[in-house]
Order: structure tokens, then sequence, then C-alpha cells
């Protein structure tokens, strides 16, 4: 069979030449491929013509800018009788990096953390360890299709006589045809006097709804209601700022969008939230959380604690230094290389133009597409995952995440239109041998 050209609006690349009819964007598309064409070459697996790599929401492949830091980081270990010093230099410069990443108040709102869920579970420990801590009767509220990871660390809680309110959101997309991001208006009927957090990611795993968080912390944050926010599907993939947001908390992990190496995560606590959580004790206690430590290391009964009085008192002295050389490495290569708004920009491109070959092929895209309720690097193909994930991994070594939903197409920095058009020819055929496609 022959298979059809991209249609309509493609993206510049250098095999393509063909431009969008849209004169005012034409440019601007052009640039950004043209740009990101020049750091494909940083993700060697894009050069391995058996493998599309269209999995980033799980974890994109590694790069050269984090395998020198690695080496690097490797080559002081072997060599230097001493590194920590600069190791330790290392953690302070990523850990203002990051700050700047997410426009975090200062650097010291942010603790590095193993993962998402160990930041989730600290501020979530403070929060019941608090000054209040939680009663019979006090709620949180979280959604149906939130990561498993956010729920489990409140229904831990539940013996605490903490009620864990699931808002349904999932049937009503199945009743409409449409899933929708979730604002305030969503949860409003769920939340009440004793609501104590909200619990949301910022962009959703599954579907990549672009959650309107913003919107969520305006109406609940001045009923004294904290919002914690799992923001690992955003960082170094869309632009984020935790202070317009203004949530209470911030967890995130580093092994998606800043490319690091798993093992690595970061919590940021707004200097708001710390105060009204009253001096929180950590769930875990260890020597880096600690201001007044001695330097001979000899600790009294008697003597009193002095906790770091920000998001410090939550790290762990012995961490994963390697990770943090890896995220200073990539996150000062996100932030003045690559661009966040660039970043964006272009991985919206790509998802909106898989969107359209799809519907060229009768293939629907589950989630919202417009901007802003979107995720720029998530596309979720309704397809039946049981036969075209077998189908597209044999076929064209195609990594993508088969879900509740169907096939999770998810691009990162290194992704462009060639793949795009290596996917489309497999999906065609596919659908030429009769595949089944939902809704057919």
């Amino acid at each position: 069979m022959v298979s059809r050209p991209l249609s309509r609006k493609t993206l510049h690349d250098p095999e393509n030449t063909k431009t969008s009819p849209r004169e005012n964007d034409t440019n601007e598309d052009n640039r950004l491929s043209e740009k990101f064409a020049t750091f494909r070459h940083l993700v060697p697996i894009t050069q391995n013509p058996d493998v599309i790599f269209l999995n980033s929401a799980s974890a994109p492949p590694s790069n050269l800018v984090v395998h020198e830091a690695i080496t690097k980081y490797s080559s002081d270990a072997l060599y230097e009788p001493y590194p920590y010093a600069k190791w330790q230099g290392t953690r302070q410069e990523a850990r203002g990096l990051i700050a700047r990443c997410i426009n975090a108040e200062t650097p010291e709102t942010l603790a590095f953390t193993r993962d998402t869920t160990e930041g989730l579970g600290g501020f979530i420990r403070a929060l019941a360890g608090g000054r209040e801590g939680f009663g019979k009767g006090d709620n949180v509220v979280l959604v149906d299709n939130e990561h498993p990871n956010m729920v489990y660390c409140w229904l831990a809680l539940r013996e605490q006589g903490l009620e864990v309110r699931i808002v349904p959101t999932v049937e009503e997309a199945r009743r409409t045809g449409r899933i929708r991001a979730v604002g305030p208006d969503t949860l409003r009927p769920y939340v009440d006097s004793r609501t104590r957090a909200v619990g949301i990611s910022s962009i959703s795993f599954d579907a990549g709804q672009m959650n309107d968080v913003e919107g969520i912390c305006r109406e609940f944050r001045p009923r004294g209601i904290h919002v914690l926010a799992d923001v690992s599907q955003h960082v170094g993939i869309a632009r984020i700022d935790v202070q317009r947001m203004d949530v209470s908390a911030a967890a995130f992990s580093l092994h998606k969008g800043l490319n690091c190496p798993t093992g690595i995560g970061a919590l940021y606590i707004s200097p708001r939230a710390f105060a009204e959580l009253g001096d929180p004790v950590p769930p875990i206690v260890n020597m880096a959380a600690v201001r007044n430590m001695s330097e001979n290391l000899l600790v009294s009964a008697d003597e009193p604690v002095d906790y770091f009085p920000d998001a410090r008192r939550f790290e762990h002295q012995n961490m994963s230094l390697v990770g943090v050389a890896a995220a200073a490495a990539f996150t000062r290569f996100y932030l003045g290389v690559l661009g966040p708004a660039d970043v964006e920009a272009y991985l919206y491109n790509l998802t909106e133009l898989l969107k359209r070959e799809c519907e060229g092929l009768g293939i629907g895209v589950a989630g919202p597409m417009e901007r802003g309720e979107r995720a720029p690097h998530i596309c979720v193909l309704e397809l039946a995952g049981e036969t075209w994930g077998p189908y597209l991994t044999r076929v064209c070594g195609a990594r993508i995440t088969v879900n509740r939903l169907g096939i999770r197409v998810s691009f990162g920095f290194f992704n462009s239109v060639e793949d795009i058009r290596r996917l489309v020819k497999v999906l065609e055929i596919g659908v030429a041998k009769g595949l089944r496609v939902r809704g057919t």
C-alpha cells in the first residue's frame, strides 16, 4: 500500500520542506523544529533504526549531558581523595537551579528526596503530626484518577480518623465521552469545613490533562486548606511557577522531565505553608535536618533539637549525590540552552501533529486537546492496548505505555516529526489490517 503523507499542518524538519499555511506560525514552528533537531544527537537511542522512543512520561532515555555528569562524578570518586566537598557544592548548585526551574522563593524551600512518593509522604506526615494533627471527621479530597502513590499516602492515615474523599470523574468521562481537566468546580461539592487538604497532580499521568491547580489554590487556600501538588509530569516539560500557583507544597521526581537517573526527587514547601504547619517534625529525622548538629557528632539527650527553618529539615544526609550531579547538569542545560518556553511549545506542536494524523486514520485521542487543559507531551490514542501494544512494539520497536485509556504516547525534547511519520505509517498499516480502533 502507499502511505499517505503527513497531512495539513506539518512541522518543518530536514526531510520535510512543507510549511504551515498559517504564515504567522510557520516561522516559529520551523525555528523550534530546527532548534531541537540540533539536540537529537544528544540522545543516542534516537539513532537506533529499530526503536521509536515514545515513553518520556514514564522515563526518557538518558542523554549525553547526563552521561557526562555521571562520568565526571565517577572519575572524581576514582581519583580524588575526598570529592565530597565538591559534591556538596554541586548539591547546593542543583538546589538553586531547580528552585529557578519552578520559581520557588528561595533554594531553601526545596529538599531533595528519593522520589515523588517520599516528598508527598513527608509533607502529609508533617501535616498529620502538626499542631492540630488529624481528628475524626477531618478529610482530604482527591480525584479518582490520581496517581496511586498520592492516594496511598493519604489512605495510610485513615486510622487517625482521616476521611479520604475520592471525587468521581472517570464515570462522568465515560458517560460524556470527554475527559476534562479538574478545577475548583469539580472539587467544590466535596470540600467542607473539615477539609484539611486537597491532593492533585498538576498534569495527570494517564490522560495528560493539565488540572487547574492555580484556580484550586485560589479558592481553597484562603480557607486554610492545604493544596499538595504532584508536579512530576510538569517540571522540565512545561513552564511552572509554584508561587503563582500558590500551592502549599509540590513533590516531583527528577527522572522524568529533568532526565536524571531514578532515585532522586524534590519537595517544595512554601514559606506560608511551612509556618502554618507549626514547626513540623520530619517523619524521619537525621543529622541533615538539624541546624545545631555538633561538629564532634556527639548528641546529648538533654540538648534542644534545632531543625532547619524550612524544607531542608526533610532532607537526608546520605542521598543520591550522583543524582544531584545529573540534576545540576541537565537543569542548567534545560534552563540555559533548551529553554522552558521552547520545550513546552515544541512538545505541544508534536502532540497536535500526532492528533491530526490520528484523526485522519479514524483514531481518537483521549483527554482534552486545548492548550492550557492538557500536557504538552502526552497523547493517549484510543486503541485497544492488548492488540495494538504488542503490534507497535513488534513492528517498529515503539516504546509506549498501555494504560486504561489506550496507548499513551509521550514525547521528549529529542523527538521529531520523523518519529511521528514512522509511527503514523505503522498505525495506518494496522488499521488496514483490521486491528480494532475503539468506537468502530
